[in-house]
C-alpha cells in the first residue's frame, strides 16, 4: 500500500492477517455491526461479500467509516482477543499479542495514524503504559492493547482509543495505569519545521537529551486556556512527546491576556522544575508527590530560553516561533 492508501483500519485488517492467521472475513465477522444500514442491511450481513467488505471496511476513506459499521469496539477487541488465543495451530499467549501490538510489527499503525492527522506519540505512550503495567497479568494487558488498536483503527481518533482503553482497564481490571518509574530513556527524532507569520507567537518546547535538541519542537497555541504537557493528555494541542516517567496529565502551560506564559503541575508523580534562561536558577514548579509537605501550588512565569524538567527523563528549551 503507498502512503496514500494506508489508513489506519487496513493496517488492523492487515497485521490481524499477516502476523495472526486471521483472515479478513474472520475479522469483518468480529468487527462489524449488527444494526441494519439506510440501505435495510447490516454490515455483519456483508461478510460473505469479500468486494463490499474490501471497498467499504478494510480501505475505506478516512471519515466514511462511523460507529454504525462496528460493534462496540471493546467488544471487538475481545472477540479478536479470544481467536489469538484460540488458534488451532499456534495459540498465542498475552505476551506475543503485546509483542505483536507494540512491537515493530505494530509500528505500521503509527504511521497510518500519523498519514491521517493523528498524534502517534499519544498511542504509543499508552502502548507502553500498557506493556509495563505490573498489576495486570499479561493476558489483562493483552486486551487493553486490543481494545486501544481496535478503537484506534475504527476511529482514526487516537484520544478516542487511549480513552476507551484507560476505561476498560479500570472497569473489566479493577485499576489504571500508572506512571511508570523515574528512568532516563533515549529520544527518537522527529522531523518538522516552522515557518513564521503575523499570528501572535506560539510556545515551543525543545527537548534535550545530553545536550543535544532530540525532534522537532511541540508548538503551544498562545491561549488563556492553555495546552496539557503528558505522556496521556487527551486535550487539543497537548504535548505527549515524552519520557515514560511522565505523568499522564504533567503540567499545564498557557498564555494571559498581555501575552505572558505561565506553567502549573497537575499533581504529577515526579514533578517539575523550571530553570531560569538568565540566571540558572531552578523553580520547583511542582515537587515529587511525596515531597509536598508545607509546598503551596502557584502558577510560575515562563519565558524563552528557560527550561522545563519533567520528571527525570525530560527536558524542554522553552522558545518561541510559529509551527508550520
Amino acid at each position: 500500500m503507498t502512503p496514500t492508501e494506508i489508513t489506519p483500519v487496513s493496517v488492523l485488517f492487515d497485521l490481524a492477517k499477516r502476523q495472526c492467521g486471521v483472515s479478513h472475513k474472520e475479522l469483518a465477522t468480529m468487527l462489524l455491526s449488527g444494526r441494519p444500514l439506510s440501505d435495510g442491511r447490516s454490515p455483519q450481513s456483508r461478510v460473505d461479500d469479500r468486494t463490499w467488505v474490501s471497498r467499504f471496511i478494510v480501505h475505506a476513506p478516512v471519515g466514511t467509516l462511523t460507529d454504525r459499521y462496528f460493534c462496540d469496539y471493546t467488544v471487538g477487541a475481545l472477540r479478536l482477543a479470544a481467536r489469538m488465543k484460540s488458534r488451532s495451530k499456534r495459540a498465542l499467549s498475552g505476551e506475543a499479542i503485546l509483542d505483536i501490538v507494540c512491537g515493530e510489527a505494530g509500528r505500521a499503525m503509527d504511521d497510518a495514524l500519523r498519514v491521517h492527522g493523528q498524534n502517534p506519540a499519544l498511542y504509543r505512550n499508552m502502548l507502553a503504559r500498557i506493556a509495563c503495567e505490573g498489576s495486570l497479568s499479561a493476558d489483562e494487558r493483552a486486551e487493553v492493547a486490543l481494545v486501544l488498536l481496535v478503537t484506534a483503527a475504527c476511529t482514526a481518533d487516537v484520544r478516542r482509543a487511549v480513552a476507551e482503553a484507560r476505561d476498560f482497564a479500570d472497569t473489566a481490571h479493577g485499576g489504571g495505569l500508572v506512571t511508570p518509574p523515574p528512568t532516563l530513556v533515549s529520544a527518537a527524532a522527529y522531523a518538522g519545521s516552522a515557518a513564521a507569520d503575523d499570528s501572535p507567537r506560539w510556545l515551543g518546547l525543545l527537548r534535550v537529551m545530553n545536550g543535544l535538541v532530540a525532534g522537532a519542537p511541540q508548538w503551544l497555541e498562545p491561549t488563556v486556556t492553555g495546552s496539557e504537557i503528558g505522556a496521556l493528555a487527551l486535550t487539543e494541542g497537548a504535548a505527549n512527546e515524552v519520557g515514560p516517567d511522565v505523568s499522564g496529565a504533567h503540567a499545564h502551560i498557557w498564555c494571559d491576556e498581555t501575552g505572558a506564559w505561565w506553567v502549573e503541575g497537575l499533581d504529577s508523580r515526579h514533578g517539575t522544575v523550571l530553570v531560569s534562561g538568565v540566571s540558572g536558577e531552578e523553580t520547583v514548579v511542582e515537587p515529587p508527590r511525596g515531597q509536598r509537605e508545607g509546598w503551596q501550588p502557584a502558577p510560575i512565569p515562563l519565558a524563552v530560553g528557560d527550561q522545563l524538567r519533567l520528571a527525570a527523563s525530560t527536558t524542554f528549551l522553552v522558545i518561541e516561533g510559529y509551527p508550520c
